[in-house]
């Protein structure tokens, strides 16, 4: 009897055991307190929440020179550094960025890609 006792008090102790440590992982008002230093927040105008960007006027429209898109200046600069002289823009669409200019041989035409880095496709 004493042996069936005392499996039935360790089992009641366990479920219990058991039952507090779910409880506290479980619930949902837990309240915490942090420090977050360049975090995103809250930049009103009912944009909602957002992940550290600056929002505002503009920050949607218009084409966007960063990640993933070449720059006319950044292949202004790629082609001046291959040695074209007088380098200027001449079209830029959705897949290239042409830039005409001089070199020692005469008129050159380089063209690089819309992407990053603005990668060479060809120069003539």
């Amino acid at each position: 009897m004493t042996s069936l006792l005392k499996t039935a008090l360790v089992a009641l102790s366990l479920a219990a055991a058991g039952l507090g440590a779910s409880a506290t992982t479980a619930s949902a008002s837990d309240v915490r307190f942090g420090i977050v230093i360049g975090g995103g927040g809250y930049h009103g105008g009912g944009s909602g929440w957002h992940g550290g960007h600056p929002g505002g006027p503009g920050w949607h429209g218009g084409p966007r020179y960063g990640r993933g898109v070449c720059a006319p200046g950044h292949a202004l600069q790629k082609a001046r550094g291959m040695g074209i002289r007088h380098a200027r823009i001449v079209d830029v669409n959705h897949r290239v960025v042409r830039v005409d200019g001089r070199d020692r041989g005469g008129f050159v035409r380089a063209v690089f890609a819309n992407d990053r880095g603005c990668p060479v496709i060809r120069v003539r």
